[in-house]
């Protein structure tokens, strides 16, 4: 038997992410409308037509000058954008050459923040449940994680009670994303004013995950910390994936103040060179529209549409599913739900998912993904189904319930 070399320890300790296990399992079955998905966090909307048309015509017109590279954070031009977008909907003044880079999405943002800013053994609190994504990176920069559990019964919250807590003389960096990724809950502006205040009197590093904050419903209003303190020990990430509906185009920025520019940029000259120059055309063009129109295709497209298929998936588990217990989504995709009423028989919520999958064709995501406190839930998705499936796919998991008791 042939005897492979050794690779790095670093990479055998990575887990693989489970929601890319749906995403390839999702692929493989192809274009069989039969499947129902409420799993993956995708935008089902196309992007902006006028922004396609617009990168369509330079592609065509300039091709050489649409596909060259570019400095490592990005064209000014493209910096100038966001600044200008982030001081005029959050009444924030970011320096465009000095307190921004462009990264590839959202993910690489937040994997090279926490290379750039966390040393061995120094730990990063964040919640229970929590996004995928984020302990596997904690542990790559070689830090600890530190879980504050949170139910669906106290709204997720992730107060500053807790983390006062859970501070260590390691703690270096509270993790904040809101709205949440898997529970679509929003910091209220008490316990956001209170972290900020921790970070400060503890001289800590504050990560904001702002992803979802376009993809707000209701009265929630998204507010950006910054506005409550700690500018200098604040760093946000964030893309365009979900409020573009461009997952595909990779682009995404990250803030903070100059220091912390200058080194992350040092470490995305040899992790990245630089970002994609053909999205970032795309990106111009559709910062300059939202701008002018107030976020035209958000407020006329992704908000009205991703809105009401959350109030359909809401009404039908609250008929349907009435022993399961969630929360209203106040912002993001997604549903939290509970259910541990309806776990007889099933080893865990993981085997539950799993039998969905293969006796009535619904994909969700096992809790249990996104740590302790999601046992016995599953997310699910109202973003990727229109209305008729959403109810479709209800119907087939109380079906499958009901069979199983």
């Amino acid at each position: 038997m042939k005897r492979y070399k050794d690779l790095s320890k670093r990479t055998e300790k990575i887990e693989g992410s489970p929601i890319r296990r749906i995403a390839r399992l999702l692929e493989k079955a192809g274009e069989k409308e039969s499947i129902i998905s409420f799993g993956g966090g995708a935008p089902s909307l196309a992007p902006s037509q006028d922004s396609m048309n617009y990168l369509a015509e330079k592609m065509k017109e300039e091709p050489q000058k649409s596909t060259i590279y570019c400095s490592t954070p990005g064209t000014l031009k493209t910096r100038k954008a966001i600044t200008d977008i982030i001081e005029e909907e959050e009444d924030i003044k970011i320096d465009p050459e000095k307190e921004i880079t462009l990264t590839h999405g959202g993910t690489q943002g937040l994997y090279a923040t926490l290379q750039t800013i966390i040393n061995p053994g120094q730990e990063v609190i964040i919640q229970d449940p929590e996004y995928v994504g984020y302990p596997q990176t904690i542990k790559l920069a070689g830090g600890k994680i530190k879980r504050l559990k949170t139910t669906w019964q106290e709204d997720f919250q992730m107060t500053p009670e807790k983390i006062n807590e859970a501070i260590t003389k390691d703690t270096e960096v509270i993790m904040i994303i809101s709205p949440d990724n898997p529970t679509g809950r929003m910091l209220t502006n008490e316990n956001l004013k209170g972290i900020v205040e921790i970070v400060e009197d503890e001289d800590l590093w504050l990560i904001t995950d702002d992803i979802y904050k376009d993809i707000t419903y209701g009265d929630a209003e998204f507010i950006n910390s910054r506005k409550y303190g700690a500018r200098e020990n604040t760093i946000t990430c964030n893309s365009f994936s979900k409020t573009g509906s461009i997952p595909g185009m990779r682009i995404g920025y990250t803030y903070g103040p100059e220091h912390f520019i200058k080194n992350i940029t040092q470490l995305l000259q040899y992790e990245a060179l630089c970002i994609n120059h053909t999205s970032q055309i795309f990106l111009q063009h559709f910062l300059r529209e939202r701008g002018k129109y107030k976020r035209k295709y958000i407020k006329e497209n992704v908000l009205p549409t991703y809105k009401h298929r959350k109030n359909i998936m809401k009404q039908e588990l609250e008929k349907k599913l009435p022993e399961a217990g969630f929360t209203d989504p106040e912002g993001a995709f997604y549903f939290f739900v509970d259910l541990s009423n309806y776990m007889e028989g099933f080893k865990d919520e993981e085997e539950l998912s799993d039998s969905l999958y293969e006796e009535e064709e619904i994909v969700v995501i096992p809790g249990g993904y996104f740590g302790d406190e999601g046992k016995n839930h599953i997310r699910l998705t109202f973003v990727s189904e229109p209305e008729e499936r959403i109810k479709e796919g209800i119907s087939r998991i109380e079906k499958f319930l009901k069979t199983k008791k």
